[in-house]
């Protein structure tokens, strides 16, 4: 299945603005970025470093992450753009470790965005 590209994160504007807009969660395999999505669709950025390693684990990684954020983007609490940058310990995770951690990332995010105030759950006025 194709990543569709209304679902990536890809101008330096946007990465810009979610990582300053949004609650950072800081897991043991990757720093999280989660605000809510102004475009109505949940979108994915990746960030991965020459630090996690060659080409070739970089590109796992990217692929690792988006496939959990495909199979746990429907359980958002709202539509949200979400950052990723991947540390150098990534590739020691199973896939259930990231799992775990990503869903962590996104409850704690979205609770974070709810003390704000940022009515991140809310019903947006619907």
């Amino acid at each position: 299945m194709r990543f569709a590209r209304r679902n990536r994160v890809r101008l330096t504007r946007d990465f810009e603005s979610i990582k300053k807009n949004s609650a950072k969660v800081d897991c043991s395999a990757f720093v999280f970025y989660f605000s809510k999505s102004a475009s109505g669709v949940s979108r994915l950025g990746v960030v991965t470093s020459r630090r996690v390693g060659c080409a070739v684990e970089r590109n796992f990684a990217r692929r690792r992450i988006r496939a959990v954020f495909a199979e746990t983007c429907a359980d958002f609490p709202f539509e949200a753009d979400v950052l990723v940058f991947v540390r150098r310990g990534f590739l020691k995770f199973e896939y259930s470790d990231i799992k775990k951690k990503f869903k962590y990332a996104v409850s704690r995010g979205a609770a974070i965005l709810r003390k704000r105030g940022l009515n991140a759950g809310a019903n947006d006025g619907a």
